[in-house]
């Protein structure tokens, strides 16, 4: 089955995030791929802090991941509650990560050539820099999740089977589809309403998909 096969995949890259975490020393990380048309779809999440920094990111459409896959170089913050002219560029982004009691973030390109597939982010707690060692190890990484994207059993022209095999659960997928009917859009959109939402209400994605899949809440301004 194609879902098995990229179900494959996924733990290779999960596999090559945890191991970075631990050779860079930092508390956590994820991957985030991005589709066809440049949606970004969370592929792995080492814990809740991780994919807090991914959703908080996708909501407000800035940060070190947008960065890194934009200009295909990595992008470091050693101490989130210093201001400088490269964190100027996201405003609000600070306080929300101080919020999840993020000290340091460090994003890395996931790219094929020019072609950009994605980011690598890592998160620690403390703030502090990454050693030239763990900085190489961080582009290795971003360039080995690079080479599994392109395994040929991967799907990588098929956007909405990543949202089926994605960083989330399969319930946050299904509620994604209702959304997609209720608004009449692709599912791409309706998953960024979801993730959107939840993050605007400090609750998990898969608390606001159990709601919609049980009728209490709907996208198209009516309520059962």
């Amino acid at each position: 089955m194609a879902g098995s096969r990229y179900d494959g995949d996924r733990s290779r890259v999960a596999a090559a995030c945890r191991a970075c975490v631990r050779d860079t020393r930092v508390d956590g990380g994820g991957v985030v791929m991005l589709s066809s048309r440049q949606t970004r779809v969370l592929l792995h999440a080492t814990d809740r802090v991780a994919r807090a920094v991914e959703d908080l990111q996708f909501a407000m459409g800035v940060g070190p991941s947008f960065d890194a896959a934009s200009s295909g170089l990595p992008v470091l913050v050693p101490d989130t509650s210093v201001c400088t002219p490269q964190t100027d560029r996201w405003p609000g982004l600070a306080p929300e990560l101080a919020a999840l009691e993020v000290g340091a973030v460090f994003a890395f390109p996931v790219r094929a050539g020019s072609v950009a597939l994605g980011t690598l982010d890592l998160y620690r707690r403390s703030p502090g820099d990454l050693s030239g060692d763990e900085i190489q190890v961080g582009l290795e990484s971003g360039t080995v999740i690079a080479e599994e994207l392109l395994r040929p059993s991967t799907p990588m022209e098929v956007p909405n089977a990543r949202l089926r095999s994605g960083g989330y659960p399969m319930s946050v997928h299904r509620a994604a589809g209702m959304v997609m009917v209720q608004l009449d859009t692709t599912i791409d959109d309706a998953l960024s309403r979801l993730r959107a939402a939840a993050y605007r209400e400090g609750v998990e994605v898969s608390a606001v998909a159990i709601e919609i899949l049980d009728g209490v809440r709907r996208f198209d301004g009516k309520q059962s």
